[in-house]
């Protein structure tokens, strides 16, 4: 393999990675981690949900919302990437399941699940060694759809703060 394809091969894995880094920060609300993901000038449209504004914008509003669910899973899949020097292209499609409470008409609590379908095609930079989103656009041409609950209680989670056990397995790996 020569030094270019190798750079091109590191480019799309330090994308991939803050693909999925974006979809922490949603699902553990963490407003400074999504904000990592985005260059601070860069541009988002998410059709109705955010149509205008920048990735700093998106995720203050996003995790706003999020704060009121019981509970978010963001995948991503199907990941797109072309790299050309310190700029590139990707199309990523995601899937979020997002768990509402509810309360049921005999008064107990409940809830109902959303799950929405898109595309994420984002234009990157590298900018100081890192991979920043400068221009997202969703295309939303699937469906959201409600789901019914087979409730079950949470469990090794936590969310909107950093007691989630991920965030104290990842700090053993950073700390040896």
């Amino acid at each position: 393999m020569d030094d270019k394809a190798l750079e091109v091969l590191l480019a799309k894995e330090a994308i991939r990675d803050q693909i999925y880094t974006y979809c922490r920060a949603l699902d553990r609300i963490d407003n400074e981690l999504g904000y990592s993901v985005f260059a601070e000038d860069s541009k988002v449209n998410y059709g109705p949900t955010f149509p205008s504004g920048t990735g700093r914008q998106f995720i203050d509003n996003m995790l706003k919302q999020h704060r009121h669910m019981i509970s978010t899973h963001h995948m991503m899949t199907n990941i797109l990437i072309k790299v050309n020097g310190n700029k590139a292209a990707s199309e990523t499609y995601m899937y979020a399941a997002c768990k509402f409470p509810k309360k049921n008409k005999d008064g107990s609590k409940g809830s109902f699940t959303v799950e929405a379908r898109c595309r994420d095609v984002d234009l990157w930079e590298c900018r100081d060694g890192k991979w920043l989103i400068v221009e997202r656009t969703v295309a939303g041409d699937n469906t959201m759809s409600l789901v019914p609950n087979h409730d079950f209680e949470n469990y090794n989670t936590e969310r909107n703060n950093r007691k989630d056990v991920s965030y104290k397995v990842f700090e053993q790996i950073e700390n040896l």
